[in-house]
């Protein structure tokens, strides 16, 4: 009987050890998950910082090859509106990790991966054709080398650009895909 007490009573502490371990797997797993989109937060911010910087580029530009200064004002619209997509379909608040249910942390990602998918297939095609214009403009307004000089320039840093947002893109889709599988796990 004596065997049986002591039996019982080392069950209940090794019960009280393992909940106590899935505590605290579940808190790590949440600071893991805060820590990897902790990148995607980061990025919303510096779009926002670099918008103005961007714009004043385009406006420049516009001044140097005697265009438009719609362009520039065009960019800076398409910009504000972009990154405030971005908002949405990028960034995670942190605070997510700690007072969401892990459901529903999932769901957000998932509804993050859509919504991103869907801004990319719209804002892209829209870059290409603002491009387009404003390469356009520059090209009927200078036929120096000064003007071919900025088309080429241009349609470098466009691929560039693009090249660039791809990979965020796919990292962005990546690291949502990678805390999604471990919520299902």
């Amino acid at each position: 009987m004596d065997e049986l007490n002591i039996l019982k009573e080392e069950m209940t502490a090794l019960k009280r050890s393992l909940d106590k371990e899935q505590i605290v797997n579940a808190k790590l797993m949440r600071t893991v998950m805060r820590q990897r989109v902790s990148w995607m937060n980061t990025f919303v911010k510096f779009e926002f910082i670099a918008l103005p910087f961007t714009y004043l580029i385009f406006a420049v530009a516009c001044a140097f090859f005697g265009i438009s200064q719609w362009y520039a004002v065009t960019f800076l619209i398409l910009g504000v509106l972009d990154a405030a997509l971005d908002l949405r379909t990028f960034r995670i608040s942190p605070k997510i990790f700690s007072t969401c249910s892990m459901m529903e942390v999932r769901s957000l990602l998932i509804r993050q991966k859509k919504e991103r998918t869907i801004h990319m297939c719209i804002s892209a095609p829209l870059a290409v054709i603002w491009l387009m214009l404003f390469s356009m403009a520059i090209l009927n307004d200078n036929h120096s080398t000064e003007g071919y000089a900025g088309i080429i320039g241009g349609l470098i840093g466009g691929v560039i650009g693009a090249v660039v947002v791809i990979i965020i893109y796919r990292k962005a889709q990546k690291t949502n895909d990678l805390i999604i599988d471990e919520i299902t796990e």
